[in-house]
């Protein structure tokens, strides 16, 4: 009887485990460039990579996902950013730590340094 319960409780910890250690890639969220257009990048915040090559921004935006876009001041780096990269983005900051949110729907801010990210 001890056995059976011992032997039991293993195979649901594996099953556990391995069900843990087989996530889809497609569940890790991130922020994803969804658009490009005159200099700026429009980034969904944590959104998965499949939601993010599939749903159009107006769906997006319906879905409350937070959008920004950030202005690339380096003409190189916004030529080699790619439509459905996976980056993180921080703002560009004055003297004392401060940036500037434009007023627009999505917000602009001005990037300061991006980082392309691996899926």
């Amino acid at each position: 009887m001890l056995r059976t319960l011992v032997l039991g409780a293993a195979l649901v910890l594996a099953v556990c485990m391995l069900s843990g250690c087989s996530a889809s890639p497609e569940a890790k969220k991130g922020d994803y460039i969804i658009s490009k257009e005159g200099q700026r990048i429009l980034v969904a915040k944590n959104i998965s990579k499949k939601d993010s090559e599939s749903k159009a921004i107006a769906e997006i935006k319906k879905s409350n996902i937070e959008l920004i876009n950030y202005i690339v001041e380096d003409s190189q780096l916004y030529n080699e950013l790619m439509i459905g990269e996976k980056v993180h983005v921080t703002p560009k900051t004055n003297d004392k730590g401060e940036y500037v949110v434009m007023k627009s729907d999505p917000p602009q801010i001005i990037a300061g340094q991006i980082e392309r990210l691996k899926d």
